[in-house]
């Protein structure tokens, strides 16, 4: 006689999702499931928008999910709800397929409760888990009762009239929501930025790239799903913009996309992806919510932004990039936690066809700093000599793109050099601005070339004007 014990519930709730807010992940992707099966059954049209609509009511400490998806037949869902691990998804195309998913409410709430109707039925079906029972049921040592005895004597299921419901769509309500860190279970903020990352929801509509990056991943089952989160009710959607923060401080701009196309071990197509290029002005702050190389299966992430990290040669260079891979090899699955993928040798393969690109935007990354290192050298060249000579040398910055800065002189330079000694002292100057030297001692050592030089103004402003060209 085999027996499943109680404790199983744990591992497949609490113990699975230790990150709250990967319960909206969860809802959300069997949404986007859901949506898929109500086209595909033509109960919503092709060119109808995915719906899910978000409900979070602080004060009652509520949350609601709905989506206008196909729903589950009345006569099937009672079995279908109850099965673990025991999914009709598993062997297709959905984006969730364990069946344990819906399980990730039960450790952050008093009552977690389902209610779903199809085409066709004239009633709602309500299943509502009393999570507080069954919190109180696994922590009973003295009970020794298998998972079936448990969720019987947990679970309630009620049969409601179908007036005023939707007539196909899937429901969660998590009421008596536990504080968490940050309460973020119930801040529609954050809440916002994770789903605006993690979910399939649409690139915003002044992003430049976004029709050319979807007409590349045109094999992607993309979603784009009309999430909205109530009160305001506006649609999310992808944070990735043409201008973005680089630091608090910092704005750089997008510039080149790169699009990908990853092959598998047959020769197939194991991944499409995209890069998209900037000024790699350094690390991007999380804030700004698209640093990573990112990974996506049925245009959900997979892990977070550090996911795909161990590709470059230098971690830290992960943060400096902007992209995403989306996984289309059906042999290359997220684990149970979807926290990352399980590893095999076609997950490796992958995997290898990225470092050659991430090797490659390390280069640029250090390209870009040897060039801003170069500009700061010609920055401390033109202020020493300013001092040297007595003339006021300004300086004009690009703060979005520091390599282009220029130097302005009170009176325009003059095109070429106005004499040899002024090309020799430029030569000597530029060399000096090479030199791996503390600041200090660069500084006293352009001085003395200065004076040294014995160079008229007319002569310094020329050096002035090439100073620009040091590298």
């Amino acid at each position: 006689m085999i027996i499943v014990g109680k404790d199983v519930l744990e591992l497949l709730s609490s113990a699975m999702y230790v990150d709250p807010l990967t319960i909206y992940r969860e809802y959300v992707q069997n949404a986007a499931d859901a949506i898929d099966d109500a086209r595909a059954a033509g109960v919503l049209a092709r060119e109808a928008p995915g719906k899910v609509d978000i409900t979070i009511d602080s004060g009652k400490r509520l949350i609601g999910i709905r989506d206008n998806g196909a729903g589950i037949p009345i006569a099937q869902a009672t079995g279908r709800l109850l099965a673990i691990g025991a999914s009709t998804k598993r062997g297709t195309r959905a984006r969730g397929f364990r069946g344990v998913g819906r399980l990730a409410g039960l450790a952050y709430g008093r009552n977690l409760t389902f209610r779903t109707r199809a085409a066709g039925d004239k009633g709602v079906l309500e299943l509502r888990w009393d999570c507080q029972r069954l919190k109180a049921a696994l922590r009973d040592v003295r009970l020794s009762d298998d998972i079936g005895s448990v969720i019987q004597r947990v679970v309630t299921i009620s049969h409601l009239d179908g007036d005023g419901w939707p007539t196909s769509f899937f429901e969660v309500e998590l009421s008596d929501v536990i504080r968490t860190k940050r309460d973020a279970l119930l801040s529609p903020s954050i809440v916002a930025d994770y789903l605006s990352q993690i979910a399939p929801v649409p690139f915003d509509a002044t992003f430049s790239w976004g029709r050319e990056i979807e007409a590349h991943l045109a094999p992607v089952r993309l979603g784009n799903l009309e999430i909205r989160l109530e009160p305001n009710g506006v649609p999310l959607a992808r944070p990735i913009t043409d201008a973005f923060k680089v630091s608090d401080t910092l704005t750089d701009t997008l510039g080149e996309l790169e699009l990908l196309t990853l092959t598998d071990l047959d020769g197939g197509v194991a991944g499409l992806g995209w890069l998209l290029h900037h000024s790699y002005l350094g690390s991007i702050t999380v804030r700004s919510q698209i640093g990573g190389i990112r990974a996506r299966v049925g245009n959900v992430q997979v892990g977070s932004e550090n996911l795909l990290e161990e590709i470059f040669p230098e971690t830290r260079f992960n943060s400096w990039a902007v992209g995403e891979v989306h996984v289309l090899d059906p042999r290359i699955l997220p684990n149970a936690r979807r926290d990352n993928f399980e590893q095999n040798v076609h997950y490796s393969n992958l995997t290898a066809q990225l470092e050659p690109l991430a090797r490659q935007i390390a280069r640029r990354a250090r390209a870009a700093s040897i060039a801003r290192n170069n500009v700061r050298r010609a920055e401390l060249a033109a202020a020493a000599l300013a001092d040297a000579a007595g003339h006021r040398v300004t300086k004009g910055t690009n703060r979005d793109y520091p390599s282009t800065s220029e130097f302005r002189v009170d009176d325009a330079p003059t095109v070429s050099f106005a004499s040899e000694r002024a090309a020799d002292a430029t030569a000597q100057i530029s060399e000096e601005a090479k030199l791996s030297l503390p600041q200090k001692q660069l500084v006293r050592r352009l001085r003395s070339v200065a004076l040294q030089s014995g160079l008229s103004k007319d002569e310094l402003k020329d050096v002035y004007a090439h100073l620009r060209d040091v590298s």
